[in-house]
């Protein structure tokens, strides 16, 4: 559980916080990618490749998400 939040952290909305742990994981596994190339470890070149896929993925589906959130909003406003 976490224990100390950000100031401001409460007035963020659910779709900023999805955002935000997206890119974090995108990052993470780019890192990975990068690593595994550095490291000299067996199959670096796989490993980074299957990183970096792996951060396409994670972007592809935040912007999904992104994407059904605006087209719910949208409908969800346009009704009432």
């Amino acid at each position: 559980m976490q224990t100390v939040m950000l100031a401001g952290a409460h007035r963020r909305s659910p779709a900023s916080h999805r955002h935000d742990v997206a890119m974090a994981n995108i990052r993470w596994f780019r890192a990975m990618g990068w690593r595994a190339l550095r490291d000299g470890g067996p199959q670096g070149v796989l490993r980074a490749a299957n990183a970096r896929a792996a951060a396409r993925i994670v972007l592809r589906h935040a912007r999904r998400d992104a994407l059904v959130n605006q087209l719910v909003t949208d409908a969800l406003t346009a009704s009432a």
